[in-house]
């Protein structure tokens, strides 16, 4: 949910060399390109090294090489460092190094054909008119609690436009066998005719912006559709969750107040959410810098702002709950 400031900024400088001064040279691009990555690295001190190297050697049962140099993951505050071949991957947290799954390239014969069967069908629940076909390659993740190997086991299969997870070992009390999350990927010519229209007139009442989609896929929850502006979010035809990408959120209640944050968003609420939030509480949220509206003792909303007054991103529901 967050915007990445840095390459947010990246962007802003980009354009605005373009408008001032033409084009940017070939060799600008490639040191922009550099620094884009530079900023991903991390930095593997001796401690972390030797710790890597346990956890590996447990793991595949021999030394393996890793390399020097770690990458961020999209996870908040994580990093991994893959093996020189590539094989290999170990993800742990940036900061104080706790090691958490170790990923494995390994072939698809490794499934089962009956658990092939079960992924597949778990597809095709979700949506039939697509054809699936599994990659040859499959990530196989073990769980590593910090110190030795642990569960969960799971197992990405991907193929064109999917992913899904296998769980084969899970947590206590969690089932095993069993189909975990996945994600599909459809064009703007693939989506159901209602689902757009709903897309687009939501997008159009919380943020004034005509959505041209360039990205969108199912999960098992909820459908997310987005261009280079915004995201949303609709489960089960109705919209849970709008985010615009570009606009940049307070981050205290001085600049706007809760009065502010229940006018500009009654409206919408009520569009977007047939929601009235006219009796419910507003309490500014310090942890994720944002304002939720309470029913109860549940947040069944939450809105942040930017200094315009405008809308940065809306959430109900399950996302409300959890603040994002």
């Amino acid at each position: 949910m967050n915007v990445k400031k840095a390459i947010l900024a990246s962007m802003i400088v980009s354009s605005m060399l373009v408008t001032v001064a033409g084009p940017i040279p070939a060799g600008a691009e490639a040191a922009q390109e550099q620094k884009q990555t530079d900023n991903k690295k991390v930095q593997i001190d001796q401690k972390l090294a030797a710790k890597l190297q346990k956890a590996i050697k447990q793991y595949a049962g021999t030394e393996i090489k890793l390399k020097n140099v770690g990458e961020k993951t999209e996870f908040h505050m994580t990093a991994k460092v893959e093996s020189v071949d590539g094989k290999y991957a170990i993800h742990f947290n940036i900061k104080g190094g706790r090691i958490w799954q170790i990923d494995e390239k390994v072939t698809i014969d490794k499934i089962s054909k009956q658990d092939q069967e079960k992924v597949l069908n778990a597809l095709k629940g979700a949506y039939a008119n697509k054809t699936y076909i599994f990659d040859k390659e499959v990530i196989k993740q073990r769980g590593y609690d910090g110190e030795k190997l642990g569960v969960p086991l799971s197992y990405k299969l991907r193929g064109k436009d999917f992913e899904i997870y296998l769980l084969k070992e899970d947590i206590s009390k969690m089932p095993t066998d069993t189909v975990g999350g996945f994600e599909i990927k459809f064009t703007k010519e693939e989506l159901d005719p209602k689902l757009l229209e709903t897309a687009t007139k939501a997008i159009k009442t919380a943020f004034n912006h005509d959505l041209e989609v360039t990205a969108a896929h199912l999960s098992r929850f909820r459908w997310t559709l987005e261009d280079k502006d915004v995201s949303l979010d609709i489960a089960e035809g109705k919209v849970t969750n709008a985010f615009h990408k570009t606009r940049k959120t307070v981050t205290t209640n001085k600049e706007i107040t809760a009065k502010d944050a229940k006018e500009v968003v009654a409206p919408l609420a009520k569009e977007l959410f047939n929601m009235d939030i006219a009796e419910l509480e507003v309490k500014w949220d310090s942890t994720f810098k944002n304002y939720h509206f309470i029913k109860g003792k549940q947040s069944v909303l939450r809105v942040a702002l930017d200094a315009d007054k405008n809308v940065v991103f809306l959430s109900s529901g399950v996302r409300a709950l959890l603040g994002d």
